[in-house]
This record gives C-alpha cells, sequence and structure tokens, in this order.
C-alpha cells in the first residue's frame, strides 16, 4: 500500500510540474530546437543506446550460464534479456513485463519458474551494481549538488561495494519465498559492476549527448539528475517512468532552457525507449513465429 501512495504522489506531483513547465514553452521553440539537434549527437545517442541494450543483455547472459549453463544459449539468453529490458522500460511495471518475456523465452529451453526467476534475480543484481557504481563515480567527482559532501558519499559506496565483493568471496545464497538464489562469486560480482557502469554510463551519454551544448552542464553535476530522474521513474510505476523522468530532469534546468531541454527528451525517448521497443517486439514475434512452426511441422519420417 505505501508503495503505489509513493507512486501516486510522485505522479502527482509530476503532473503539476508538467503542467507548469509546458504551459510555460512555446511548441514552436521546441520544434525548432529539435531541428537543430547536431546529427553527429543524434547518432552519437543511438550507438550508446546500443552499448547499454548489450550491457543489458549481458547480465541476462551470465545470469543464465550460472542457473542453466547446459539448457540456455548464450544467444538466447542475450534475446532474453534485451527483449524484457526494452519492452519493460517502456511499459514500466519492470518486474512483471520483464519477467514474463523472460518466461516466454526461456521457457522454450526448458528452463522452470524456478530457474527463470533466478535467472531474473542474478539479472537484476547486476542492474542494482550498476546503478550502485555510476553513484559512486558520479559522486566522487563532486557533483555542485552534493554541496562538498560528494566525495565522502562516494567512497563509502566504494566501500560499500568492496565489502559485498569480499562478503561474496564465499559461497552465499538469497531466499526468496520458496526458492534459494545462489549468489554470484567475487569474480562474478566484479564482473557485473563492470558490466553495469559501462551500461548506466551509455545511457546517460544517450541522454546527455542530446542536450545542447550551450545549455548542458558538467558531466558530473548530471550524473546524480539523472540517476534521481530514472529511480523516481521505476518507483512511480509510470510507463518507462514517462512524467516524472521528463519533470525532474526539466525542472534541474532554468526556465529559458526548457525548451531545448524537452526536445532533447522527445528523441533520447525515440532513441533509447520507442527504437528499442521496436526492434524487440519485432523480434518476439519472429520468435513466436519460429517457435509455432517449430510446433506444428510434421516429424521427420523414420524410415
Amino acid at each position: 500500500m505505501l508503495s503505489w501512495l509513493v507512486s501516486a504522489a510522485l505522479l502527482a506531483l509530476a503532473a503539476w510540474l508538467l503542467h507548469r513547465y509546458l504551459g510555460a514553452m512555446r511548441w514552436r521553440d521546441v520544434a525548432a530546437a529539435l531541428t537543430q539537434l547536431p546529427r553527429a549527437h543524434v547518432a552519437g545517442a543511438v550507438a550508446a543506446t546500443a552499448v547499454s541494450f548489450t550491457m543489458l543483455a549481458t547480465f541476462d547472459v551470465l545470469a543464465a550460464h550460472r542457473v542453466a549453463p547446459a539448457r540456455a544459449s548464450a544467444g538466447l539468453s542475450a534475446f532474453a534479456g534485451f527483449a524484457a529490458h526494452a519492452l519493460s522500460n517502456t511499459l514500466g511495471f519492470h518486474a512483471f513485463t520483464g519477467g514474463a518475456v523472460r518466461y516466454r523465452v526461456y521457457a522454450t529451453a526448458g528452463l522452470g519458474a524456478g530457474d527463470i526467476a533466478r535467472v531474473v534475480g542474478l539479472a537484476s543484481l547486476g542492474v542494482g551494481l550498476g546503478y550502485a557504481v555510476l553513484g559512486a563515480a558520479g559522486l566522487l567527482m563532486e557533483p555542485a549538488i552534493a554541496a562538498g559532501w560528494g566525495r565522502i558519499a562516494g567512497v563509502v559506496i566504494v566501500l560499500l561495494l568492496a565489502g559485498l565483493v569480499l562478503w561474496l568471496a564465499r559461497p552465499r545464497s538469497l531466499r526468496v519465498g520458496r526458492w534459494a538464489i545462489a549468489l554470484p562469486g567475487s569474480a562474478s560480482a566484479l564482473l557485473q559492476m563492470l558490466v553495469g557502469g559501462v551500461e548506466m554510463s551509455a545511457a546517460i551519454g544517450a541522454m546527455y549527448l542530446l542536450l545542447p551544448p550551450a545549455i548542458a552542464p558538467p558531466l558530473a553535476d548530471f550524473v546524480p539528475i539523472y540517476l534521481t530522474a530514472l529511480i523516481a521513474g521505476i518507483v512511480s510505476h509510470a510507463p518507462g517512468g514517462l512524467g516524472v523522468f521528463e519533470a525532474i530532469l526539466l525542472g534541474a534546468f532554468p526556465a529559458q532552457a526548457r525548451a531545448d531541454v524537452l526536445a532533447g527528451l522527445l528523441c533520447y525517448r525515440l532513441v533509447y525507449n520507442l527504437l528499442p521497443f521496436g526492434l524487440a517486439a519485432l523480434g518476439l514475434a519472429l520468435f513466436e513465429a519460429r517457435r509455432r512452426r517449430a510446433i506444428s511441422a510434421p516429424p521427420p519420417d523414420a524410415s
């Protein structure tokens, strides 16, 4: 109940802020800002998006290799991870949409609900570690919002991550309901941190490239803004964090720059959300068509 109240409060606040921000804009200014986005920056955002989703798919490859190495191939795992994140990033409710996609794909390899839950858990752990790594890096760069305390907070997070790695030096497991999830060892956790750091850097880079250079803050100041907007969007349960993500990013800039920021946000939604969503939807349609053909195909002639 508390989570839904928090979600409702975030959505109400975002709606009120967006009403204020958008009401003060002229849409011709937004359209003009869209046409002025450098094509090289748009291409860079597409490339950064490709890197981000490649790393997200890698989390599933690592998780499936640990849970069911003999049944889930790297290609199938990568497809499941990409499709799950592409759909859940746009539709919201990550646990349900991403879990449903993974179940549909991994079930074809013979994985049961328990194994799929373990894959989801390990992949989600990798994403969380990526948030922590980028959060620590952003704070160590001493953003203005940290008011001089950034490096202290960043060092604390680094020490916590180091403690986690040491704790995982021995075999550990986590019980969720009736399922026990074997946690990765120290080496695997470090690899997940590396993958997560690259993934989050690429995701932030995609948005940062779409901010007009004249108004883009230093990267150190932008990282905590982006992470705050991203996490608030996830907590809100809005599809793709729509509205909440935009309200926080627009609020971080002065009023005279918001038309340019909105133009970057619209392009970001197209590049980072709708493009992967379309590719994943097409991929799942082809996957289902191939699966149905395989089921309906007559058995080979034994003679």
